[in-house]
């Protein structure tokens, strides 16, 4: 059914989250449709210009005091698990990568394992805590030729 007096209720952060809020109002008995941000628009060289084309989640004007407190537990709920992630991060130890390039070694937050960052002594780009390989595993290649 359409919305007779539509009005945004919510401004998201991403698709997702305004899915998640929708489902959210949904499964309350409101009715809520969302505007999904699928256009290129607002993206420039430095990424994407704020507040330009953002998901928004819809519902009728005469359901607002009804959503609002359903909001309001949303964003609480989601307050809490960026704490709770913060917390997380803030316990563990940074990671020292060692560069291939100039031998030198650099210290990176544990939230960039994973990631590849620039060292910090030559610019050249490095592994932040990959996995550690075996140096006695066999290349691919060395297995090749032995077949051959």
């Amino acid at each position: 059914m359409a919305l007779r007096d539509p009005v945004a209720v919510y401004n998201a952060a991403n698709n997702m989250e305004a899915q998640l809020v929708r489902d959210a109002l949904t499964a309350s008995g409101v009715e809520a449709f969302i505007t999904e941000d699928l256009s290129p628009v607002g993206t420039w060289i430095g990424g994407l210009i704020p507040d330009l084309h953002k998901p928004q989640v819809w519902a009728d004007r005469a359901d607002v005091e009804r959503a609002t407190p359903i909001l309001d537990e949303f964003e609480r709920r989601a307050a809490e698990l960026r704490d709770a992630r913060a917390k997380d991060r803030a316990g563990e130890e940074p990671i020292e990568a060692v560069c291939e390039e100039c031998g030198g070694s650099s210290s990176f937050p544990s939230a960039q394992r994973g990631s590849v960052q620039k060292c910090s002594h030559c610019g050249a780009y490095l592994d932040v805590g990959g996995e550690e390989f075996d140096e006695d595993w066999p290349e691919a290649d060395q297995d090749e030729d032995e077949e051959a």
